[in-house]
């Protein structure tokens, strides 16, 4: 008889360990950032052994005269443009991996850092896959905060660089 108890249990706990909920941690005054990306996942097939794949990509500071803020605002409308034009899935590796080939676009003013940065340096803008849950007992966890908003829109995204005197127009996607 098929126990429906446990697998609505299990479910659950299936589903909490994938949608966990984080919490906000202070920014500090850093102006220095980094893509950030982390992969909780199964080692094997029915084993409670996780594996990382902790990826950060290169510092980089925001445009001239851009608030953190907008910024994020800009990092947010372009990963769903990357996500949508490229139909890719959301918090990928490979959607993370364009969005910073993106930052590369002398257009978009944001600019590489070549220096040696100390990591006390650096705010990482996180993207965290898979099991979500696990997150919370990582290193990592005391520094994150939601950086990424939804539904910024184009006409948004112009004004913030309208601000700064920059056309903005999108860009075009790799296949």
């Amino acid at each position: 008889m098929f126990d429906f108890e446990f697998f609505s249990k299990r479910k659950l706990q299936l589903r909490n360990e994938f949608e966990a909920t984080l919490e906000n941690h202070p920014l500090g005054s850093q102006n220095i950032y980094r893509l950030h990306y982390i992969l909780y996942y199964r080692a094997e097939c029915n084993s409670n052994n996780f594996r990382t794949m902790d990826y950060y990509f290169e510092p980089f500071e925001l445009p001239n005269g851009m608030s953190r803020e907008d910024a994020f605002r800009v990092l947010s409308y372009l990963t769903d443009y990357i996500e949508r034009k490229s139909k890719l899935e959301p918090c990928s590796y490979r959607s993370v991996s364009l969005l910073n080939e993106a930052l590369n676009l002398q257009r978009l003013g944001f600019k590489k850092v070549e220096k040696t940065c100390n990591e006390n340096d650096i705010i990482d803008l996180f993207t965290i896959s898979g099991r979500v849950a696990l997150f919370k007992q990582s290193s990592y966890y005391s520094s994150y905060f939601d950086w990424y908003s939804e539904n910024v829109t184009f006409t948004e995204v112009q004004k913030i660089y309208k601000k700064l005197n920059i056309e903005f127009y999108d860009l075009v996607p790799k296949n």
